[in-house]
């Protein structure tokens, strides 16, 4: 953790010290058709500055602006331009809807929008009338060497107040509505002017959508531990970014941790035999899957384990795995406190969220006297070390009074290679499996229902090894997968409806 004298306090001062710091290197890359794109730092800055004086001449001073579109080295010129113009900015995935999109800039006072060509026509069907100022990511290509004078209102934005708000994100609303984050200008410093753990880098591959607050931040602590970033613009190419342009670090969640693993079976070490150079992945977003995990060591590739949530900010657990504790997320970081309530797990740091915007009972449930009660249930082993075993809202309570966690239950299951997705839920007072196969390409009605067979026989090993309050009673298949959210992860609440 920066010594907290040396520190910025505002992320204007951020990227002014950035700016320092990475004068003369290379820190972005990114990739258009098979070309490698390269960006130096005072190419960056020079377009932060040309787009932040663009929103100077558009929007008033402190305004809420909405960034939307894809992954994109615009999107995160447009992010900075906003923080250094002292506006806010509210962070908005370009796959809602346009009815989706007017409700959540209502709901957070939104005045402007930096869009992407994906996004623009979203935001033009939300906003039919023009009541919405609109402007597009491509200026940031035709104004990148515009002239650009500091006026007094943008330079007062260097003293904008720590406590102030900086960023508002909305939650990925996998059990549920998905809400509106504040950040404060602090929370988001502290959460990105860190280093947790002692591994270095020196290239990151962005892959986790930059809406979310775990996409951005690991982007901007990246540069700010002087590592450059490769920034995957289409996830269906990624596997092409890690052969061309070689990071050796990758930040992702477990359904991607899955295929990369497969992937790297044949790979050899650190993947070279598939011309990539990676030596360390980040898995979060969910439970880390240990099967893969010495197979993954024995190919010179560490893996860390990392667990926070979006109302703890951007500090959270970052656990370097290790085989004699394959099921930890580790001990708390430096700055971080935790406390266990009735197997709760609740965390405290100065990057702990504001609360929701413009709800205030919704974050009265979750804030308590500066602690944020993450909903996580968990247990804490003689050494230290936190075991995660559940969510609170997602707890089975039988008619018995036993407590079923079905995430414990889902991590058993996804040993079984024959199964794809699954979720387990309570029917009645029976333990429920939904589940989607792993089908070949192109399988035959005959092979879908030998691999159904297959998971039958693979659940009635699972309930030998477990007592009869954790056996799985039912098996539902699912005729297609389960919905994710951006970022990878399940959204357990589509089956849950469904059912």
């Amino acid at each position: 953790m920066t010594e907290k004298k040396n520190r910025p306090d505002n992320m204007r001062k951020v990227l002014e010290m950035l700016e320092k710091r990475l004068a003369g290197k290379r820190v972005f890359r990114y990739m258009e058709e098979n070309e490698i794109i390269e960006i130096s730092a005072e190419q960056f800055f020079r377009d932060v500055r040309a787009a932040a004086a663009r929103l100077r001449t558009r929007l008033p001073a402190r305004s809420h602006i909405g960034i939307m579109g894809a992954n994109s080295y615009e999107w995160l010129v447009g992010l900075c331009a906003v923080f250094w113009s002292g506006s806010t900015a509210v962070l908005l995935d370009r796959e809602i809807t346009a009815d989706e999109l007017r409700i959540r800039s209502e709901k957070t006072d939104v005045r402007g929008m930096i869009c992407d060509g994906s996004a623009e026509q979203t935001a033009r069907q939300a906003f039919p009338s023009g009541n919405m100022t609109i402007l597009s990511t491509e200026c940031i290509r035709t104004e990148r060497n515009m002239a650009v004078q500091l006026t007094e209102a943008e330079e007062a934005c260097r003293d904008k107040d720590k406590d102030s708000l900086a960023c508002i994100f909305f939650t990925s609303g996998t059990t549920g509505g998905s809400k509106a984050v504040m950040v404060s200008e602090r929370g988001l410093t502290v959460g990105i002017c860190h280093r947790i753990n002692d591994r270095s880098f020196r290239s990151l591959l962005a892959v986790l959508p930059f809406h979310h607050l775990s996409g951005f931040s690991s982007v901007l602590n990246a540069l700010y531990l002087g590592a450059e970033v490769c920034i995957a613009t289409d996830i269906k190419y990624f596997y092409r970014y890690l052969e061309a342009m070689k990071p050796d670090y990758v930040f992702v969640v477990p359904s991607m941790l899955r295929m990369l693993a497969r992937k790297l079976k044949n790979g050899g070490p650190n993947g070279k035999l598939l011309g990539w150079d990676l030596h360390l992945i980040n898995c979060g977003g969910a439970t880390f899957c240990p099967e893969f995990l010495q197979m993954l060591l024995d190919r010179d590739i560490t893996v860390l384990q990392g667990y926070g949530a979006s109302e703890a900010g951007a500090i959270g657990f970052l656990w370097e795995m290790t085989t004699d504790r394959p099921d930890t997320i580790g001990k708390p970081p430096a700055g971080m406190e935790i406390k266990i309530v009735d197997g709760e797990l609740y965390l405290k740091s100065e990057a702990v969220m504001m609360g929701y915007y413009g709800d205030k009972e919704e974050t009265k449930k979750v804030l308590r006297d500066g602690w944020y009660a993450t909903g996580d249930l968990c247990r804490m082993d003689d050494d230290g070390f936190i075991y995660l075993t559940g969510r609170r809202k997602n707890l089975i309570i039988l008619a018995n009074g036993e407590n079923v966690s079905p995430e414990e239950i889902e991590k058993n299951l996804y040993q079984y290679d024959e199964i794809c997705e699954v979720v387990v839920h309570a029917e009645g007072e029976l333990i429920t499996a939904s589940v989607f196969p792993r089908y070949p390409e192109g399988a035959s009605e005959e092979e879908r229902e030998e691999i159904k067979d297959q998971i039958r026989k693979d659940i009635a090993v699972y309930n030998s090894l477990q007592p009869v309050y954790r056996q799985i009673m039912k098996i539902r298949f699912l005729d297609h997968p389960a919905g994710r959210t951006s970022s990878g992860k399940l959204i357990r609440s589509g089956i849950l409806e469904e059912e």
